[in-house]
């Protein structure tokens, strides 16, 4: 990788720097072009489908992309015709631009669909090599028959671009022993591991009682697992605070369990990573107790929320669900509960309260291990 290189990243909002990869992007690469589209349902003010163009790390350029109008009830039926649109928005943009800029060095992105998009790009002679790096998996036994559908669907995209892609790298060795197991991938083969990153700050212990959350809200995150036990923990801690900043598709349902606590405040969705390390490092606990549910992705994926809590040296309440808990125990960088274990949960609180200082040294330690300036690099090796 030379600084003088050029690459295309395209990725959904609100992931778009998730792990700082963008910001590293912009520090290593001359020119950059993001491509970001909307993949949950926000509550955000500022359109996220769009085109940005950097040089030498500042914004010279902006494009708002066509979206099209999806009520709620008409998503699943709308799903083909926006990821015509993504394609046709990206290729149309990007050949556009290699008139003007010559051919791209790299395309990276982390999501199977819009890594096709890039291996056509490349076989149109548009940009020159392709990496894939695969941030999730997406279990086929949904109990909805069209999610279950649309996972299908996702999956054919990902067994092809994971062999067809100059470069497949994987978040976390589950992900790679899956696609082994089913024949994708080879087993005599080894293949690279790049997690999320951390940016570790070193940060004081905060004499109030918060517990926060950050992230999209979807139900499956264990969100629940704090309201149903607000109650007890609010009678045993004196000024308990909670802070969420995130938007999404619970988000609605969530602000209305909040109604009965007054300690709850919604910062909605926050685009400024800055702001939003700034609110997390004032936390005492971060919630991350993803739902036990065979069907969650969760099971697969490596945590960005989790590396943005031990990023500002925030103790993690999680579940064994995520492959990263065992770091987390291993570390004592935070906590793991039994989500159907309501006294764990309450325990686990007290647990981290009482021991801050040790918890936060700890959570710091084990983000140094992750740094983001020393894990992307290996995103760009070419052999």
């Amino acid at each position: 990788m030379r600084r003088k290189e050029s690459i295309i990243y395209v990725n959904f909002a609100p992931y778009d720097n998730t792990g700082r990869i963008l910001d590293f992007l912009l520090e290593s690469f001359n020119l950059v072009i993001l491509l970001s589209f909307d993949f949950h349902k926000l509550n955000n003010k500022h359109s996220s489908n769009y085109l940005k163009i950097f040089l030498n790390g500042k914004e010279i350029d902006k494009k708002k992309f066509f979206k099209l109008p999806t009520p709620e009830a008409l998503l699943f039926i709308s799903l083909p015709f926006i990821a015509l649109i993504i394609a046709i928005q990206s290729v149309w943009n990007i050949v556009k631009l290699s008139f003007k800029y010559g051919k791209f060095d790299i395309y990276l992105s982390v999501n199977a669909f819009t890594a096709w998009i890039g291996n056509i790009l490349r076989d149109l002679n548009v940009v020159d090599k392709t990496i894939f790096w695969v941030w999730d998996y997406y279990p086929p036994g949904y109990p909805d028959w069209r999610i279950r559908l649309a996972r299908w669907a996702y999956w054919r995209f990902d067994k092809m671009n994971t062999i067809s892609s100059n470069r497949t790298i994987f978040l976390n060795n589950k992900l790679v022993e899956l696609r082994q197991q089913i024949g994708v991938l080879a087993k005599s083969r080894k293949y690279l591991v790049v997690p999320i990153g951390t940016n570790p700050t070193k940060t004081r212990v905060n004499r109030k009682n918060i517990i926060g959350h950050f992230g999209v809200l979807k139900r499956f995150q264990g969100l629940d697992l704090l309201f149903d036990n607000l109650d007890s923990l609010s009678d045993k801690i004196p000024n308990l605070k909670v802070e969420i900043i995130g938007s999404g598709p619970d988000e609605k349902y969530f602000r209305q369990r909040a109604k009965k606590f007054p300690m709850v405040k919604f910062y909605g969705y926050i685009k400024e990573d800055n702001l939003i390390d700034n609110i997390i490092r004032h936390w005492n606990v971060g919630l991350a107790a993803y739902i036990p549910d065979t069907s969650s992705p969760a099971y697969w994926t490596d945590p960005a929320k989790i590396k943005a809590y031990i990023s500002q040296g925030l103790p993690v309440i999680t579940t064994s669900i995520t492959p990263f808990s065992v770091e987390i125990k291993k570390s004592g960088a935070g906590v793991i509960v039994d989500y159907f274990d309501p006294q764990e949960f309450v325990d686990g609180v007290f647990t981290i309260l009482q021991s801050q200082k040790k918890f936060r040294n700890k959570a710091y330690e084990l983000s140094k291990k992750y740094y983001y300036k020393d894990m992307y690099p290996r995103l760009f090796y070419f052999r």
